[in-house]
């Protein structure tokens, strides 16, 4: 459990936002009688890294003060060493699951990339801080944001890249997963790779973006140029694109492969399997310059802010997923599951023979029915999947088609009684009204069960 304590940067979140303006909308307006922080331009007036307890503590001081707007959440895997990983969920009626898209953040994927952290915790707090300002308020209205700060936990902890397995947890994902010394035992071996997968299969993430250092560039799938372009090659480009002229003239946005070739990563899984945009944000200061926090965290920060603004407004753009609409009955919940196979690269397997190995991803969502007319709109990745070069016979790159399996949507009792189940297909930047009747004719029939 962790005990809140006095803040270190309550007193000064008005004022270290002043100096701070929104390069894509309005500016955000200063509080009354706010007084610059001369020795930091953070919403949270750092002047230094955090610790471990640093992050926690500030989440649930967030949290706690701002219980309609702030929720945590807990990831469901214990780290290796046993330690817990923390998250939280920000956005108008936060504790309401009311299906809107879902821009997820992450930092650390390398526990010694402190700076990745940091920037994904400042724009955090400054979310919660800047909530009233129009343009901040009028998004936190249409999206959701998910923040977790430090996914490394144990890597962080003990200032090393890897795991506390040796592993490195952005080499463990299971697409295209090859057995390099670094990527782990088995694909998903890790229970930090395997809690992103939870964060990312039970919300419709629209957006995903992994915090990085120390590069100036944005990447996007593929990871392998074997695997050939991804499918939504234009729409992943122009994102990267737009989130890396935020950051200066000097970033790059070009896909993974193109940068380095690797196996594994959290944003090549992401988006073959869900087909929200998935992104690479590597920041570093300019070459010759030295890596402290001032260059990396403190003269970052402002552009950073303008980027994930740029990536908040990808995901919450209607163009950029699909929305499942209708009627249902007050109280419902409804669910969207999908459940199918992914492969790893082929590799050499005990029994002699060079041939991928396969594991089931499965996709979970809900939505509970809060209004009294039963009236839902549901934004959701679109039922249509992109193809991966991975398949069960080996690499098969340059795919350009697309699965065109269905969302499976039940509509249920909140006791997960299921009284109706429907296919629904709906493709990108298009809207489906389903039909519910026989949910709502039987939902309180106690002859029903």
């Amino acid at each position: 459990m962790i005990e809140a304590r006095p803040s270190r940067w309550r007193h000064r979140l008005l004022a270290a936002g002043a100096a701070l303006t929104l390069s894509l909308g309005a500016a955000v307006a200063p509080a009354t009688g706010a007084v610059a922080n001369p020795k930091s331009t953070l919403p949270s007036g750092n002047t230094d890294y955090r610790t471990l307890a640093d992050y926690e503590n500030d989440m649930a001081e967030l949290a706690a003060q701002h219980p309609t707007l702030v929720k945590p959440i807990t990831l469901p895997y214990k780290t290796t060493s046993g330690r817990t990983v923390r998250g939280i969920e920000i956005s108008k009626n936060v504790r309401a699951n009311d299906g809107k898209p879902v821009f997820v953040d992450v930092g650390m994927h390398h526990g010694n990339e402190w700076p990745s952290g940091e920037m994904t915790m400042e724009f955090a707090i400054d979310l919660v801080k800047n909530s009233r300002n129009p343009y901040v308020s009028k998004l936190l209205d249409r999206a959701r944001v998910v923040i977790v700060p430090v996914v490394n936990v144990d890597g962080f902890a003990r200032n090393r890249r890897q795991t506390d397995t040796n592993t490195d947890m952005n080499r463990n994902y299971g697409l295209g997963w090859l057995p390099l010394s670094s990527a782990g035992v088995a694909p998903w071996s890790e229970p930090e790779s395997r809690n992103i997968a939870w964060l990312l299969s039970t919300r419709q993430a629209t957006v995903f973006n992994t915090q990085h250092t120390c590069i100036q560039v944005v990447l996007y799938p593929p990871l392998q140029l074997a695997a050939g372009p991804a499918q939504d090659t234009e729409r992943l480009h122009r994102l990267a694109s737009a989130v890396a002229a935020k950051y200066g003239p000097t970033y790059r946005a070009l896909p993974s492969a193109e940068d380095y070739e690797t196996t594994g990563e959290a944003i090549d899984w992401a988006y073959y399997a869900t087909r929200g945009l998935s992104i690479t944000s590597e920041t570093c200061p300019d070459p010759g310059v030295a890596r402290t926090f001032q260059t990396q965290v403190l003269d970052t920060y402002a552009a950073h802010r303008s980027a994930m603004f740029e990536a908040l407004e990808t995901a919450a753009d209607p163009r950029e997923h699909a929305v499942i609409e209708g009627k249902a009955p007050k109280d419902a919940v409804l669910r969207l599951t999908k459940s199918f196979d992914m492969y790893t690269s082929p590799y050499a397997q005990p029994d002699g023979t060079v041939r991928p190995t396969s594991f089931t991803t499965t996709l979970s969502s809900d939505l509970d029915i809060e209004r009294s007319n039963g009236k839902f709109q549901w934004a959701v990745n679109p039922s249509y999947r992109p193809i991966p070069a991975y398949q069960a016979d080996g690499v098969r790159g340059n795919q350009t088609g697309f699965y065109t399996e269905p969302w499976i949507l039940t509509c249920e009792r909140p006791d997960g009684t299921v009284l109706q189940t429907t296919r629904v297909n709906v493709d990108l930047g298009k809207r489906v009204e389903v039909d519910l009747k026989q949910c709502k004719r039987d939902f309180h029939r106690k002859d029903v069960r």
